[in-house]
């Protein structure tokens, strides 16, 4: 239960962090999702998802960078949408099966 409490505790301190620099440069749009990206991957880090990590931070980060880039998201967002929800099937499926691979979940 402890261990928990301070796994949870390096996130919010991450988040809290990612907010007061927000304020101080006053950036929150779209530094917000580089934030919870950061602070959610390394909630998941301290858990020892490494693989889940990997792919929440870079789905922020990749977010962030289409506001900053100017990319309409109808240009990509529905794609994005229906790799992700294949994804999500997939693991799904092959997790009924057997394949318990402690790194996808």
């Amino acid at each position: 239960m402890k261990n928990n409490l301070e796994k949870r505790g390096i996130s919010s301190g991450i988040f809290l962090i990612g907010l007061g620099i927000l304020a101080f440069t006053n950036q929150w749009w779209p530094g917000i999702l580089f934030v919870i990206g950061l602070a959610s991957s390394a909630e998941l880090v301290m858990r020892g998802k490494y693989l889940p990590a990997l792919i929440t931070f870079g789905l922020f980060s990749v977010l962030s960078l289409f506001v900053v880039a100017n990319i309409q998201w109808s240009v990509f967002g529905p794609f994005i949408l229906i790799v992700l929800g294949a994804l999500l099937i997939i693991k799904r499926f092959t997790n009924q099966h057997g394949n318990d691979n402690p790194h996808l979940e």
